[in-house]
């Protein structure tokens, strides 16, 4: 189907997806704490080996650490201040109930991804479209696509992957790359999406006519790719979600 001929199609879903959401700000409802998923990062995925990371909170420090590299996970080692699963910035804009983990997983052909779990308080306000983040810092998105993931048992996954150039600048006005990869999907009660507006519409509904607010979540998986035209790292999320998809399914 050609652009044009999709247009109108896109315009009835936001249209759609604008009604559903206003007027659902205009009934009651119930806030639900059911997450769809369990929310943990498990310390081993297969052959990945999997590492907690910390924040320090001080506003002049926010260093990242890894738990095993920690005496007390709760303290900064080197300032005292507090420390977080949420970064010093996360934790500033995000509403307070809001819940992130992350762990670094590395494989033992020395392959290293990061993978994280965001899930929605009451305010439901913590889950947005993770490019509204990744832009900036000299860090900008140069790609999109939505791949399927083959799961055992069931349907396949789909996530929304996204490509990411980094520049860095160095000594005598040089500067430096860096490619990375951004896979993510969001999930709530028995529902799947790499699609923001489909979440949204999804909300509106259960809002409208099931009269509940679920929380929802979203999952990523990130690492980094060798170069512009190198597609391996498709693989890479491929073998990584598949074996941690499992661990994520309430029993």
């Amino acid at each position: 189907m050609e652009t044009r001929e999709f247009k109108p199609y896109l315009v009835l879903i936001i249209l759609l997806a604008a009604a559903s959401i206003a007027y659902a700000l205009t009934v009651s409802y119930e806030i639900s704490s059911v997450a769809g998923i369990e929310v943990r990062l498990p310390h081993r995925i297969g052959e990945w080996q999997g590492n907690e990371l910390r924040y320090c909170q001080n506003p002049d420090h926010r260093q990242e650490y890894t738990a095993e590299n920690l005496e007390d996970p709760d303290t900064c080692p080197e300032c005292g201040f507090e420390m977080s699963g949420m970064s010093y910035w996360e934790r500033q804009i995000l509403p307070d109930d809001t819940v992130i983990l992350k762990k670094r997983y590395q494989h033992p052909s020395q392959e290293v991804v990061l993978a994280s779990i965001v899930l929605s308080g009451a305010e439901r306000s913590s889950i947005h479209r993770p490019e509204v983040c990744l832009q900036g810092q000299n860090q900008r998105i140069t790609g999109s696509r939505v791949i399927s993931i083959p799961l055992e048992g069931r349907d396949d996954l789909d996530v929304m992957v996204l490509t990411l150039r980094r520049t860095v600048p160095g000594p005598n006005n040089t500067t430096h790359e860096f490619l990375t990869y951004y896979a993510y999907w969001f999930v709530g009660k028995g529902r799947e999406t790499p699609h923001h507006i489909q979440r949204m519409i999804w909300m509106g509904f259960d809002s409208i006519f099931n009269r509940v607010a679920h929380r929802w979540a979203y999952i990523a998986v990130s690492g980094a790719r060798v170069d512009h035209e190198d597609e391996t790292y498709l693989d890479q999320i491929r073998q990584f979600v598949s074996e941690f998809y499992p661990e994520m399914v309430m029993n």
